[in-house]
């Protein structure tokens, strides 16, 4: 059986790039430390929307001061904290809801605003803000605003009582600045969606959902029922699963439950988003683990085989075992010296090979 091609994927492209199809070809990107930098998201991205269309930043965390993303600023005032503690935990932490980036945040009331600015210049058409909240408890209330715009004042209603994640959404004309406030009680943010009108400039979005220190176990801790709702909201045409740097940390590997996690995982997306495409990044290469990181990399092509994703060797691209240090010692320098991270280079050198990767056999 030969690697699954990425053809939904690619005739989505394909559409897109005649100018055929006035929808969003979008990414989600589900990993770990390697894809919250957003400087390997960032560069395939760049690469994607250059070429079929820029449509805007996507997935956003709000209030979260350990993110950055591309093309946005964020800032907030007073002290936010996150749900849960540990985000990157394998096992369930309380009901599992944490939207679709896998954290909340919090702001004190009154004095917690946090805000999203679109940096990114070549943005200039219309963009919907499309903002999901959880209240609670009856006594939760938030204000919502875009620049100097109304303020949008949510709180529990009969219709809309407590408990379940919602969306609010606005609209911009051009880049702006989302501002959003706890006035009372304790209201989650689970992020913001930024895109451009379909309608008007259909293109690329790509979702980064990396948080530091996760594994494939960590979305499977997540509510099922939550979690596959916000990730139909989205109707990806393609799922990245960028996973296996900590696996590769275990003393003890077992790459035949990560594997079976993999599949899982894929099983569990497909549920939701049954039209999607599926593609499984090996392991960067990691000076600590140099005879562990192949046995991950196998176990995730063999769960890649399984679940019928594609499979693109990440160890094998940088030259292998002992490669994170021939990138640290370049001059410029690819990977950290911690041995395990790779510099903004780096990233954006395996960005633009892997954009090779997902675009081949299609037309220049």
């Amino acid at each position: 059986m030969g690697e699954p091609e990425l053809s939904r994927f690619q005739a989505a492209l394909r559409e897109l790039g005649r100018g055929g199809r006035k929808a969003h070809v979008r990414i989600l990107w589900l990993g770990d430390s390697h894809g919250q930098a957003d400087f390997w998201t960032g560069a395939l991205r760049d690469v994607l929307q250059k070429r079929f269309g820029k449509a805007g930043p996507g997935f956003v965390h709000v209030g979260w001061k350990q993110y950055r993303h591309d093309g946005v600023r964020l800032s907030t005032d007073d002290k936010w904290t996150i749900r849960p503690k540990v985000p990157a935990a394998s096992s369930r932490t309380g009901d599992g809801i944490f939207g679709l980036g896998g954290l909340v945040t919090t702001g004190p009331a009154g004095s917690g605003r946090a805000r999203v600015n679109v940096t990114d210049e070549g943005i200039q058409s219309r963009l919907s803000w499309d903002v999901c909240y959880r209240l609670r408890s009856a006594d939760d209330e938030l204000e919502v605003s875009l620049g100097s715009g109304p303020k949008t004042k949510i709180r529990a209603t009969a219709t809309e009582p407590p408990g379940e994640l919602r969306h609010l959404l606005l609209v911009s004309e051009g880049r702006e600045t989302l501002q959003v406030t706890p006035t009372r009680g304790n209201p989650e943010l689970c992020g913001v969606v930024i895109e451009t009108d379909p309608a008007e400039r259909p293109g690329v979005v790509l979702d980064t959902l990396g948080i530091n220190g996760a594994r494939f176990g960590t979305p499977l801790a997540w509510d099922e029922a939550s979690f596959g709702a916000e990730l139909a909201r989205r109707k990806p045409s393609l799922v990245v699963l960028e996973y296996g740097t900590n696996e590769a940390g275990d003393v003890a590997v077992d790459p035949a439950k990560y594997t079976q996690r993999l599949v899982r995982l894929v099983e569990r997306i497909r549920r939701f988003a049954p039209d999607t495409d599926c593609l499984a990044l090996a392991p960067t290469d990691r000076a600590d683990t140099r005879a562990r990181t192949p046995l991950v990399r196998d176990a995730i092509r063999e769960g890649a085989r399984q679940a019928g994703c594609s499979f693109w060797d990440t160890y094998t691209v940088m030259g292998g075992e002992g490669s994170i240090r021939a990138w640290a010692a370049e001059s410029p320098a690819r990977a950290a010296g911690d041995g395990v991270h790779l510099t903004q280079r780096g990233y954006r050198d395996l960005g633009e090979s892997l954009a090779t990767h997902v675009l081949r056999g299609l037309p220049p």
